[in-house]
């Protein structure tokens, strides 16, 4: 008689940021700069003597340190230095404070959206399933974005065989991405909200029967008056970005061309994710993007929208007025309409190996904040360059364990994750990049310190290191939202520098 098997519940990790080759803990760049630095102080000694060679020394010493002294988040002292500096002269000029409609600066007199959305452009197609969905072009970055809303199933009741089997089918969907030419990005947001209970009461108000009983009618008005009380709403979107370039094409694509291919496409994609957990998958509309976007700039709109839609009502919504009337963008805070928010940018991701519901408590309702948004952002490496990047990490690593004769513990292990991960890229693995934004929004701004405390504690129960956005509080709310911004792209050092550092 054979012995039971065992339930192991499997493990995930080995995520790691790619460093370029350096002395010790310090990047190509910062290796470069230290060795020019010191054959200027060499040149200073010979010319001016040990007076100006010592200044030059000291000069030297006190530059690097601000490059290279560096905070729990990866940040040294000149990052945040400059940051404070370009957000106070933005505060200075007033570029941190957005008016529109009639009596705004926008000079069509409507509520365009602020910041980086400014320039967006909606439309509207169906696929090859009749269903119609909504295109966001981003002119700037020359994107567009696809949204398609999911229905989870959530994890209570299922057996622990099917989590894995979903986890297992997301890598695959995300792995898939890699080997699609044209998507640069994708993000899962997931959102929760209060449910103000406008549909439950319009279901009892429009089946109570004439002659119900007093009793009936007694404990129907009871639930209508106590169910939508600290009840809540959670909702779950993935938005797909892809270039309107192809490889091979002479220029751009017109937007009319990109929404009949995605048309066709975006079928497959939504079959696929039902496998992942995702439930029933369906593209998001024009009108429904355009009040997930206006909820979240002015929240109390939300319990207007769910009221025209519980009597049968379109609301009269438009790309053109989705934004707020006002917004503010603080150092830490962002005012925005009805709402208050702060948003927190991921800078370290859970160390070690995680089970599949690290995140579970982060993605629940919690009672001090009033909405809220976690927005996984990823952006895939093509299949045809993950081995390039993958045999590059490996080098860099091999550099820093070799540097010197006792390699620290950590260099090697970084040595043995980058070999890990090209052995499986070599193995058709897939490479992609990834962060996460959290949002949270409140009514009023007395709730706002309460709200930040507890997301920093769902945060550390995630193992996740975050840290607030700060002086770009705007941007990262817009990045939360399920519309696919590829924020490296909107960034005036090049990736290459960034990388080097």
């Amino acid at each position: 008689m054979s012995e039971p098997t065992i339930y192991a519940e499997p493990t995930y990790g080995n995520w790691r940021k790619p460093r370029t080759g350096g002395i010790g803990k310090l990047g190509s760049l910062e290796t470069g700069l230290l060795i020019g630095g010191l054959l200027v102080v060499i040149i200073l000694f010979r010319f001016t003597g040990a007076l100006g060679g010592a200044i030059g020394l000291v000069v030297l010493g006190l530059a690097f340190s601000a490059l290279t002294v560096r905070d729990k988040h990866s940040r040294s002292m000149s990052q945040r230095i400059i940051a404070r500096r370009l957000f106070d002269r933005s505060s200075r000029a007033r570029r941190n404070v957005y008016r529109s409609g009639p009596v705004g600066h926008v000079p069509t007199g409507k509520c365009r959206l602020p910041g980086l959305l400014a320039t967006s452009e909606l439309h509207q197609f169906e696929d090859s399933f009749m269903r119609p969905f909504a295109l966001l072009h981003m002119p700037t970055t020359n994107h567009v974005s696809v949204v398609i809303e999911v229905e989870p199933t959530g994890l209570a009741l299922d057996d622990r065989e099917n989590i894995d089997s979903y986890v297992a089918n997301w890598g695959a969907w995300l792995s898939g991405l890699s080997k699609t030419s044209d998507i640069v990005a994708a993000s899962v947001t997931v959102e929760t909200a209060p449910d103000y209970g406008v549909r439950l009461r319009h279901e009892i108000d429009a089946n109570m029967a004439v002659g119900a009983s007093a009793t009936a009618r007694e404990m129907m008005e009871e639930v209508k008056a106590t169910f939508p009380q600290q009840s809540a709403v959670t909702r779950a979107y993935i938005a797909l970005t892809f270039t309107t370039w192809r490889p091979g094409a002479e220029r751009n694509r017109k937007i009319q061309d990109i929404g009949l291919d995605l048309g066709s496409r975006l079928g497959k994609f939504t079959e696929h994710l039902e496998v992942c957990g995702a439930g029933d998958a369906h593209p998001v509309t024009a009108q429904k993007l355009c009040e997930v976007v206006m909820s979240a700039y002015d929240p109390m709109l939300a319990e207007h929208f769910d009221a025209a839609h519980s009597q049968g009502v379109t609301p009269p919504v438009t790309w053109d007025n989705a934004g707020p009337v006002a917004a503010e963008a603080g150092w830490e805070w962002y005012r925005h309409a009805s709402g208050f928010s702060k948003s927190w940018i991921m800078s370290i991701a859970p160390r070690g190996v995680v089970f599949s519901n690290v995140f579970e408590d982060l993605l629940t309702p919690s009672a001090d904040v009033d909405r809220k948004r976690v927005t996984m952002l990823y952006r895939p490496v093509s299949a045809g360059s993950a081995m390039d990047v993958a045999e590059a990490d490996v080098n860099a690593a091999k550099v820093r364990a070799t540097a010197t004769a006792r390699p620290s513990y950590r260099a090697a292990a970084e040595l043995a994750s980058a070999e890990q991960t090209a052995k499986e890229v070599a193995k058709d693995a897939s490479l992609i990049n990834f962060g996460m934004v959290i949002t949270a929004t409140v009514m009023r701004s007395t709730d706002a310190r309460a709200a930040s405390y507890e997301i920093e504690d769902l945060a550390g129960t995630a193992q996740l290191t975050i840290r607030p956005a700060y002086g770009s509080q705007d941007v990262a709310f817009a990045a939360s939202l399920p519309l696919g911004l590829v924020l490296p792209d909107y960034v005036a050092v090049p990736a290459r520098v960034r990388e080097a550092i």
